[in-house]
């Protein structure tokens, strides 16, 4: 039997094109993520939404919402079809120096505003609120009563549950480094406790 010499693989021009492929894809990808991870997650949903906080018809709003020691609010669905957020809660986010995301606050039903969506979003708790709105979607009566029934909602729940959530994000953290600076000693026990 003759056997014939093996001839080296040629690449196809398919498997280069799919390699590109990939590597497109990947680093489309990896861009995408990029640009997201800079952004805070109601930045997502914030096209097409207007600053209207300067307004003096909201100046009452704001006098009330200044003192909460939080840099934003989230209220109302948003989205296609209403899939983001919600009307019967709102999230409340705290400010940076607090290295805490927030907390989600159930809205009583007779505060609720169905078709209502907004944020409200500040630096520090020294600045006025942006109050961000898609003016396209959302009329200012219906903007203007939304905010007030949930203002002395917020000015009264916010700061003892964002207080709380802080305060519980705290002691797990405590916890936890308690757990990490016991594992050595727990570890050694473990080691320790075999007959020789």
């Amino acid at each position: 039997m003759r056997t014939l010499p093996m001839q080296p693989a040629r690449k196809s021009s398919k498997n280069t094109i799919l390699i590109i492929a990939a590597v497109a894809v990947v680093v489309g990808g990896m861009s995408a993520a990029v640009m997201l991870l800079g952004r805070k997650p109601t930045d997502v949903g914030m096209i097409g939404m207007t600053d209207v906080g300067g307004l003096q018809a909201l100046a009452d709003i704001q006098a009330q919402l200044r003192p909460l020691r939080a840099c934003g609010v989230e209220y109302g669905e948003r989205g296609r079809r209403g899939k983001v957020g919600s009307h019967t809660d709102v999230w409340v986010s705290a400010c940076e120096n607090d290295r805490f995301a927030g907390v989600r606050i159930a809205v009583p039903t007779e505060r609720q505003v169905e078709r209502v969506a907004f944020n409200l979003e500040r630096g520090s708790v020294s600045e006025p609120w942006k109050i961000l709105v898609d003016k396209n979607q959302v009329p200012f009566p219906e903007l203007e009563r939304a905010l007030e029934q949930l203002s002395p909602f917020l000015a009264e729940e916010v700061p003892s549950r964002l207080a709380q959530a802080i305060e519980a994000k705290l002691a797990a953290h405590r916890e936890w480094q308690e757990s990490q600076a016991a594992e050595p000693g727990r570890r050694d026990a473990a080691k320790n406790s075999y007959p020789e």
